[in-house]
């Protein structure tokens, strides 16, 4: 063997064995005693002070990774929907307020003035005051007619999803009184419980009584016991239509939302009551309803302000009609008579 093929073969040799070594070093040690102090040295000890500039590692990122492949493509689809709705309400904000401040400019205002305006008012109590005053001349108009009642004595009867309706229904009627240029002294007995629960978490309920809404634990009878005899509890099972409001009666609407479970509940209670009884007029203008025409405690409470609104005290025509098609929303599919109709089911 000659010198040159000697040298080849040892420096061969070199690099396989050179090969081997960085594979064993690539290889995870074994050595548990070099491996544990390893790890030990990584984690910081309490021996002494800690230290407030040690880093902590940021998981929040992790956290939000983790929470995505966590939801399903459906959940992920609808969060994408969410967005890009909060997105375009978004920008419909901004350009209604363009176009609201681009309108302010033609007219020659300025905005930035009325704003500044606006925050003295507010925080003198100017704007209160005359708001407080608007609504007390409405309130003595009120003092002179009918009065309605939401009878709320059905709550033991009802399940715990109802009753979280009824009290969202109370909601709307507040709401609807204190914004009809006509409101009506509204109050609702036998106001307990779960339903009296609700009621307290909506912001500014202990100021309804100013509105001219009173929530009382007195059930319907204690409530209007000196005058039981001017009540009128509306009901769809009576007899009796109700042609005319009358200014010194009490219309009592019963607070029900039983999803016609409680067949005869309201008119069974007014029976027992001694309380006279009367339906809406639903049959002498409606020819049919694609739905039921159960009407939820808020509806007919606005029918009830709605006729109110519309009565002409020159004419004394009833406005039920016009009540009715204000007021009922369209998915109940109600059809109403004509003229004709409606005067021959008056004649007959």
């Amino acid at each position: 063997m000659s010198s040159l093929e000697q040298s080849k073969r040892e420096e061969n040799l070199a690099k396989e064995q050179e090969n081997g070594q960085e594979k064993q070093e690539s290889l995870p040690s074994c050595d548990l005693k070099s491996s544990t102090e390893k790890s030990n040295s990584d984690v910081p000890t309490h021996d002494g002070p800690i230290n407030d500039d040690t880093k902590t590692p940021n998981t929040n990122e992790g956290d939000a990774a983790g929470e995505e492949t966590k939801l399903s493509k459906n959940q992920l689809k609808k969060r994408k929907r969410w967005e890009q709705k909060m997105e375009v309400k978004k920008r419909r904000k901004q350009q209604e307020k363009e176009v609201k401040s681009a309108k302010a400019k033609a007219q020659g205002r300025d905005l930035e003035q009325e704003r500044k305006e606006m925050e003295a008012r507010t925080a003198s109590g100017e704007g209160w005051r005359k708001r407080q005053a608007v609504w007390e001349k409405k309130m003595k108009q009120a003092s002179s007619t009918f009065q309605v009642c939401i009878d709320c004595s059905f709550g033991e009867q009802m399940t715990a999803k109802e009753i979280n309706s009824l009290a969202l229904q109370l909601r709307y009627c507040y709401a609807s009184n204190r914004r009809s240029p006509q409101p009506c002294f509204l109050t609702a007995t036998s106001v307990t419980g779960t339903t009296l629960d609700h009621l307290k978490n909506v912001s500014g309920f202990e100021e309804w009584s100013t509105k001219g809404f009173t929530c009382t634990d007195n059930s319907l009878e204690e409530h209007y016991k000196s005058k039981l005899s001017s009540v009128v509890y509306l009901t769809s099972d009576s007899d009796n239509v109700l042609n005319i409001l009358e200014d010194d009666k009490v219309y009592v609407v019963g607070g029900i939302v039983d999803r016609n479970r409680l067949k005869r509940a309201a008119i069974d209670r007014a029976e027992s009551l001694g309380i006279a009884t009367a339906k809406l007029p639903l049959d002498a203008h409606l020819q049919e309803m694609e739905s039921t025409r159960v009407l939820t405690t808020n509806h007919v409470y606005d029918i009830l302000l709605k006729y109110k609104e519309l009565f002409d005290r020159k004419s004394s025509k009833a406005p039920w009609r016009e009540a009715l098609m204000a007021v009922l929303p369209n998915r109940k599919g109600a059809k109403f008579a004509s003229e004709e109709e409606e005067k021959s089911k008056e004649a007959s």
